[in-house]
Formats: C-alpha cells, structure tokens, sequence
C-alpha cells in the first residue's frame, strides 16, 4: 500500500492508501496503541455503509457519535452536541476520536478532537474522493459561522491518515465529481503532467465503471493513482508550509470566489468542488485578464470541468454580494483579498492586487446578475 509521509518534525505522520483498510483498521490501531477509548465520529449514511465493518476489527467495541449530512451541519451547534456525548461517554485526554466520513466529518470532528480537553488523539478515516484528497490531509479543522465557511477552526495534525479507495465505489456521481474539482485542482498549481493525465483519463472519472465487477476492479487502480498522487502533492505543500503562511496558500485556487458562492447560498445550491470549480474558472478568467497567463489555460480548464460534469458559470448570483462575501473570507490580509492565479499549467502566483472592476467582470461574463 503507498504511504505518503506528511514531513512536520514531531507531528509527522504517515497518508497510508490502499484497499480494504476499514476491515483492518481496529488491527491497526491496536499494533499502534492510540487510544485506551476509541470514539467514532460519522454521519448515519455512512456510519450504514461502513460502521459494522469498522467496528467489527476493534477488541473493544468504539463509541459512534453519529452527526446530520451536509455542510450547513459543519457548525457550532454540532461541535456542542459532540462535546456534550464525550463527556457523556467518558472521553479522557488518552481517548482516540476517528473521523468516519467526508469532508464535513473530517473538519468538524478533527475540529472535536482539537478542542476536547486542549486536544486529543484524532485519526481521519476519509470516505469520499473529496476527504480523501484534501479535507483529511494537512491538519486544518474547523466549523462554518453563518457568515464565512471554514471561519472557526485550527490547525492540528492527526496521528495519521488511512484512505480505503474502496469507498469511492459507493459514491453517488455528484459526490464523485466534487471530489474530482480539488483532484483537478492539483494538477493547475503543482503538476502539469498530472493535469495531463487527467485529460486523458477524464472519459473514466465516473461512476458507469462501477457498475461491472471486472471495470470497477480497473477502475480502482486508477482511482487509487489519482488518490495517490493527489496526496503527495498536497503533502509536499503542507510539509514546507503547514499554518499556510506562505505557499499553502495555492491551495485556496479556486476557493476565493468558491467559498463566496457556498456561503452566499447557504452551503444548498452547491457543494463544495462544485463551487471550487466555478471558482477556479473565475480565477484563470481574472489572470487571463491581467495578462498572467493565456487563453489556452483556461480553454483547457473549462474543457476538463465540462468533462467531468462540473459547472463553470456563476448561473444568475448576484455579483455584488458574490464580492462582498470575498471581504470576510479567510484568505484576506490587511485588507485585501488573496487571489491564487495561474500563470500557466502547473505553476501559480498568489496576487492582492485584483482590481474589483476585474472581478466585476469576469462575474458578469459567467453569468452573475
């Protein structure tokens, strides 16, 4: 099984991938004795796919904390609800929290495990492509405020990471292609033979391969490279840059205006690669503008996203309330607001110095009111 070392001194650990890891995960974690107490946090869907499988490895049955599906969920009112079962349930500082789930479980439960007495031991356990990509790796934990996505939170690493690509079999198609958005993503700031790649395979990344056992078997393969490869190079990021001082900061491409779009519709109307991919258009379109790269990039793009089956237009959102959300975004620093840029495939420059009338418009030519 590939396992990729996330390189941070005393909190480094281990990205381990392969398949069938959720049967052997309560062997796992007994050969690396973390946790006297084992407490699981997932979501009732999840927790029906995989919870008996999960919890039939471990000598000593865990506790599952079951949390509501979906993004508007990932807030304070949950993290309460979680605090108030731990204690309920005896959690103490040697107690082990397993995120079970998707994005929204791995930061509001890594968010948990943070938090709960100073912090805990916490272990993600990534079920769908977009968790096992980006929201389980790198140490970032947090809530949403109604306002601002992601506005509460922190930076704490687990004790490792364990991606089973058996999970993206069960995945519903528009699951699959919001996980596909940050996969793409990758491939703009950091790899542009791994953008490549996925142009070539682009006819592959979708559920019609899982319906036969000897495609979903090849399927896999090709899954568990594209996981892979996906983790090594948020991993070399996170390595040089882990509290996103300076080059993390490329991992927001595409999370400026997409982040803008979740909070403006209340985390309903889009999910989260979707918005990530409307904005990673929104962000090429505006360096296009500003002569930082050409054409060609964002043609390329959009014609990736389109394959995919993700949307590239702002479809009616009214504009000025879309640059208004950019002001309270994380990602803004004496204010102004941090734009990650492509220059070309591969390569990008973070830049605070985009003109709103340049935003203004690109907005406008994809479909903002």
């Amino acid at each position: 099984m590939p396992k990729i070392r996330v390189e941070l001194r005393e909190r480094s650990y281990d990205v381990v991938v392969g398949s069938g890891i959720l049967s052997e995960l309560g062997k796992l974690v007994a050969d690396e004795q973390w946790g006297r107490d084992v407490f699981i946090i997932t979501d009732p869907l999840v927790n029906d796919l995989y919870g008996d499988e999960v919890r039939k490895g471990f000598k000593k049955r865990p506790v599952t904390l079951e949390v509501p599906r979906g993004e508007r969920y990932k807030d304070m009112k949950a993290a309460a609800k979680l605090y108030d079962d731990l204690v309920k349930y005896g959690a103490h500082r040697d107690s082990l929290i397993i995120t079970l789930g998707g994005g929204v479980t791995c930061d509001l439960g890594g968010f948990i495990a943070a938090t709960y007495m100073r912090g805990i031991d916490y272990l993600p356990v990534p079920t769908t492509l977009l968790a096992q990509v980006d929201a389980a790796i790198g140490g970032k934990t947090g809530v949403n405020h109604p306002k601002c996505k992601n506005l509460i939170g922190c930076f704490y690493q687990p004790k490792a990471v364990y991606v089973d690509v058996n999970t993206i079999a069960t995945l519903p198609a528009r699951e699959l292609r919001t996980g596909l958005a940050e996969v793409v993503k990758y491939g703009v700031i950091e790899d542009a033979d791994f953008f490549k790649f996925l142009e070539a395979n682009s006819h592959h990344l979708n559920t019609k391969a899982f319906e036969d056992e000897d495609t979903k078997r090849a399927a896999l393969k090709l899954w568990l490279t594209i996981v892979t490869e996906s983790v090594k190079i948020k991993a070399r990021i996170v390595a040089k840059d882990e509290r996103e001082a300076g080059l993390r900061m490329i991992l927001n491409y595409g999370h400026t205006v997409g982040h803008s779009i979740e909070s403006l519709t209340r985390y309903r109307a889009y999910n989260h690669g979707e918005a990530v991919a409307v904005g990673m258009v929104a962000a090429a379109r505006i360096a296009q503008k500003m002569k930082l790269c050409e054409s060609e990039l964002v043609e390329r793009l959009k014609g990736l996203l389109e394959k995919l089956g993700l949307p590239i237009e702002v479809e009616g959102l009214p504009a000025k309330k879309l640059i208004a959300g950019l002001a309270i975004d994380k990602k803004v620093s004496a204010g102004l607001v941090n734009f990650v840029l492509p220059e070309k495939m591969g390569k990008v420059v973070i830049r605070n110095d985009v003109p709103v009338s340049v935003i203004r418009q690109v907005l406008a030519e994809m479909g903002a009111k």
